[in-house]
């Protein structure tokens, strides 16, 4: 978690208050416009000489501009100085104001006289590169603007039609903490929540029932892009009402997830303990004639674990094995 200060002027409070709800909103950065402004009898330099943090963001504008810029001054305070400090200065130009070019070059340096939006969206990639190590790419395709808009710059839900869910999944990428692909099409909101619960990495152990809010719960505090990819059911037992997460269904399929009716398939999910869908797949092998007792095992463990002791002795009854081969285990 990065702590993020934007040195400005008082004339530009306005903006490092939009710049910090801005990037809190979309990354994992706790900003305080409040400890970096310029006051009275101070300036630029000693404003970031007295500053701590992360990341500084040098908001230059015409009331922030120093009147001269020494480079004995400035350079060991923003280039030389931050780097042995392990302190990561960026420069945002809010309006046409003179500084030293070499401010200009490499890829701290965001111009957001022409287009605002577009230097905030850089400043957040740029962030996100630092915390993951990655050099962020800086384009922005226009035809996705309403996309950036809906989902990238603040938690959304849109539908599109699947090339451009694809295409923006791939291309804001870097924008988010993870992105989920749920391939939908075909299955029904217990698969989907288990493969949704599997890429988070989340142990679902419980009945659908109890997972959804689990799932809820934690797409809620991430940044994430969940992308579900053509569902053919309601999926709103999965999706937060509230939170940090986008949301982002495409119209039509993109990937298709195969029917997995085989033991061993239902064997994988149990041992993964994703056993909402192993004991659905049970029950569906059981119906599609598959021998009771490979699958009663599983099924009676799964419904002693959620307190269905009437179900399981069901189970145990009917499909467990008999009393002479019982009798063998001892």
């Amino acid at each position: 978690m990065l702590t993020v200060f934007p040195v400005h002027a008082p004339e530009d409070a306005h903006f490092a208050r939009d710049l910090c709800a801005f990037l809190e909103s979309g990354s994992a950065a706790v900003c305080s416009p409040a400890e970096a402004v310029i006051e009275p009898g101070a300036d630029l330099f000693s404003t970031v000489e007295a500053c701590s943090a992360d990341v500084l963001i040098l908001l230059l504008s015409t009331a922030s501009n120093p009147r001269q810029w020494p480079r004995a001054v400035w350079e060991p305070l923003l280039l030389t100085g931050p780097a042995e400090a392990g302190t990561h200065v960026l420069v945002c130009m809010l309006d046409e104001c003179t500084f030293p070019q070499l401010l200009r070059r490499g890829s701290k340096f965001f111009d957001a006289a022409t287009d605002r939006l577009r230097a905030m969206r850089q400043i957040k990639r740029c962030l996100r590169g630092l915390e993951s190590g990655a050099p962020p790419a800086m384009h922005f395709s226009s035809d996705l603007e309403t996309l950036y808009r809906s989902l990238d710059d603040q938690p959304g839900t849109c539908t599109v039609p699947g090339t451009l869910a694809e295409r923006f999944a791939h291309e804001a990428a870097r924008d988010f903490e993870a992105v989920l692909w749920i391939p939908a099409h075909g299955r029904n909101l217990t698969q989907i929540a288990g493969e949704t619960g599997a890429q988070l990495q989340m142990t679902l152990e419980g009945t659908p029932e109890q997972n959804f809010p689990r799932i809820r719960e934690v797409l809620s505090e991430r940044r994430c892009l969940l992308v579900i990819d053509a569902p053919e059911t309601d999926v709103a037992a999965i999706i937060p009402a509230s939170g940090r997460t986008s949301v982002l269904v495409s119209s039509e399929p993109v990937q298709i997830v195969g029917p997995q009716l085989s033991l061993p398939a239902a064997r994988t999910l149990f041992a993964a303990g994703r056993y909402a869908e192993a004991y659905e797949l049970y029950y569906d092998l059981l119906n599609a004639g598959a021998d009771g007792e490979s699958c009663a095992r599983d099924l009676i463990w799964i419904c002693e674990r959620w307190d269905r002791l009437e179900e399981a002795n069901t189970l145990r009854f009917h499909l467990g094995p008999s009393p002479t081969e019982q009798l063998r285990l001892f």
